[in-house]
C-alpha cells in the first residue's frame, strides 16, 4: 500500500463536506416529496419557507455535517486503495476494476450512511405547527439529531439505527460502481485523463455522473426514504417489499419517479462539489507529500 494512501481518506472527507452544504437544502425538499402525497417542487419550497422559513431548508443537516466527513472518507479512501491493490501497476485501469472498486467504496460508506441518512430524514419530516399543511402528521418531535439517534437506539437497538439497509445495500453498492465509471469515461472522453481536466470539467463530470448514477436508482431511493421515515414504533411497512408493494398500491408506478427534478437539480451541484473537493485537495495534500511532484489522481 502506498504510504500516502491515507490522502484519499482526508480528501475524501473535505469533498463530502463540499457537497453537503451545496445539496441539503434541496435534498430536503427530495426527502418530502418522496415520503409525502403529491408535493410539488414549487409546492414544497413555498411550503418549507413559508412555515420554517430558510431553517428549513437545513433542517437534519447537523448530524450529516459531522459524518459526511467520515462518509466519504470511506467510500474514497476504500474506492482509491481497492483500485490499486486489483490494478497494481497499471496506469489505466480497467472499466470491470472501477466499478468494483467502486462497489467496495459504496458498501464501506453504508457503516455510517444508513444511521447518518435515517437521522436527516427524521428530522426533515419534522415541520412543528405545520404538520397539517402538508397533509399528513408525524407524530414525534427530536430536540435534535443526537435526541433523535438516542430514540432511534432506545426503541430498537442497534438495529433500529439501521433501518433501511437493505434497501440502502440494494440501491448503493451498484449505483457508487456506475457513478465511478461514468465519471472516469466523461474525463477520459473530455479531457483524456483527469492529470488534464480543468475546474469546469471536473465539476461537469462529477455532476453528472452523480445525477445519472442517482436517475437509475430513484425507485429504490423512495422505497429507502419511506422506510426510513416510518414510525418505528407503529410501523406502516413489514419491510422493503412491503413498502414497494403498498406504495405502488396507494400512488400507482409513477410514486418511484417522485423526487426526479429534485434529484437531478441537488445531485449535480453537490456531485459537482464533491469531485471538485476531493481531486483539489488530494492534488494539495499529495504535491506535499511527494515533494511537489505531480500528483496521481482519483483512479490514474
Amino acid at each position: 500500500m502506498d504510504k500516502d494512501f491515507w490522502c484519499d481518506f482526508v480528501a475524501g472527507w473535505l469533498g463530502g463536506c463540499a457537497g453537503l452544504v451545496v445539496g441539503h437544502p434541496l435534498d430536503t425538499i427530495k426527502v418530502r416529496q418522496q415520503t409525502l402525497r403529491k408535493v410539488s417542487v414549487l409546492g414544497g419550497i413555498t411550503n418549507t419557507f413559508r412555515y420554517e422559513g430558510v431553517r428549513g431548508f437545513y433542517k437534519g443537516m447537523g448530524f450529516p455535517l459531522l459524518a459526511t466527513g467520515t462518509l466519504n472518507a470511506l467510500f474514497f479512501g476504500v474506492y482509491a486503495n481497492t483500485l490499486r491493490l486489483i490494478s497494481p501497476g497499471k496506469d489505466k485501469p480497467t472499466y470491470a476494476q472501477i466499478f468494483v472498486s467502486g462497489c467496495a467504496g459504496g458498501l464501506a460508506q453504508l457503516v455510517v450512511a444508513c444511521p447518518v441518512d435515517l437521522v436527516k430524514i427524521k428530522m426533515q419530516m419534522q415541520m412543528g405547527v405545520a404538520e397539517g399543511k402538508w397533509g399528513k402528521t408525524i407524530g414525534h418531535a427530536y430536540a435534535g439529531p443526537m435526541s433523535c439517534l438516542k430514540d432511534l437506539y432506545r426503541k430498537g437497538g442497534i438495529r433500529g439505527c439501521y433501518a433501511g439497509l437493505g434497501s440502502m445495500v440494494v440501491r448503493d453498492v451498484p449505483s457508487f460502481g456506475s457513478y465511478m465509471v461514468l465519471y472516469d469515461s466523461m474525463i477520459a472522453s473530455i479531457s483524456g485523463s483527469e492529470k488534464n481536466a480543468n475546474t469546469g470539467v471536473l465539476i461537469f463530470c462529477g455532476g453528472m455522473a452523480g445525477v445519472l448514477s442517482w436517475a437509475s436508482i430513484l425507485p429504490l431511493d423512495v422505497v429507502k426514504s419511506r422506510l426510513q421515515a416510518d414510525n418505528p414504533t407503529n410501523p406502516q411497512y413489514k419491510g422493503t417489499v412491503d413498502c414497494l408493494i403498498k406504495s405502488y398500491k396507494a400512488d400507482g408506478l409513477s410514486v418511484f419517479g417522485r423526487g426526479f427534478t429534485m434529484m437531478s437539480v441537488r445531485a449535480f451541484p453537490t456531485n459537482g462539489a464533491i469531485f471538485l473537493g476531493y481531486v483539489t485537495s488530494l492534488n494539495v495534500m499529495k504535491q506535499v507529500t511527494v515533494g511537489g511532484e505531480q500528483a496521481d489522481m482519483v483512479v490514474t
